[in-house]
């Protein structure tokens, strides 16, 4: 036990070292990005809201309307939401031009026809209105090694881990710079911002040597523009024409 909490501590001693208290994590500038494209008029949509307790925020009763879409029946209880509906992305059953702002966080992956998931996003949004999303570089060594090992492998890890319920099959359709060109453009969207990201390895803590190799990795990635297709995340921000 002691030797456990050992190591528990040398990665937060490291993780201070290196990234200090105020590094933003990309679900915290996910998060910032919503704030600052949202007002007391915004109706958004939160596509692929799920259950609500794996990304936080603060939207309820200080904008217009939340509302969230997902397959996932847990929608209809989140908590965030004014409005949960069970549906699929590609058929969501809301008016044309109803909503100013649409955020997705982690869903894109799961896209199986960006095209129709697209369209349906434009039809949804009003003229001039914008899409967020936060979603994995699909060559990213994380994603990489999703795409490499089977769906039951992901099924029996996320399990272990206490989250079978949010386990899907990830296909990376709309998960590199030019892919998500190609199908926003198709679509009748415009690039306001893309961005790769690379921050601090939160996800290979169990181990102070592997943690260390994430570092090094993150600065080389981060050091030069070259290498931007290689950072673990994508932010984007497109606006309807």
């Amino acid at each position: 036990m002691k030797k456990i909490l050992r190591l528990s501590i040398d990665v937060e001693e490291m993780k201070r070292r290196w990234y200090g208290i105020d590094d933003l994590n990309n679900d915290e500038l996910f998060r910032k990005m919503i704030y600052d494209t949202t007002n007391p008029e915004t109706r958004a949509l939160d596509a692929g809201a799920g259950a609500g307790d794996r990304f936080p925020y603060d939207l309820k009763g200080r904008i217009k309307e939340i509302i969230g879409v997902d397959l996932d029946p847990r929608v209809k209880t989140n908590l965030q939401l004014d409005r949960g509906i069970e549906a699929d992305l590609t058929a969501i059953p809301i008016k044309n031009n109803y909503c100013d702002v649409i955020f997705s966080r982690y869903v894109l992956e799961h896209v199986g026809t960006p095209e129709a998931f697209l369209n349906e996003m434009n039809r949804i949004l009003k003229p001039g209105g914008r899409i967020l999303f936060l979603t994995p570089n699909k060559w990213h060594y994380v994603s990489l090694a999703s795409r490499l090992t089977p769906q039951s492998f992901h099924n029996w890890y996320n399990k272990r881990r206490g989250r079978e319920a949010d386990t899907f099959p990830t296909l990376y359709h709309l998960n590199s710079v030019s892919s998500i060109h190609k199908h926003f453009r198709r679509a009748g969207f415009r690039e306001l911002r893309l961005l790769l990201r690379e921050c601090c390895p939160n996800y290979l803590t169990f181990c102070p040597p592997v943690f260390a190799l994430g570092v090094a990795y993150e600065r080389i990635v981060n050091s030069s523009h070259i290498l931007a297709s290689l950072r673990v995340n994508i932010l984007g921000c497109f606006e309807k024409e």
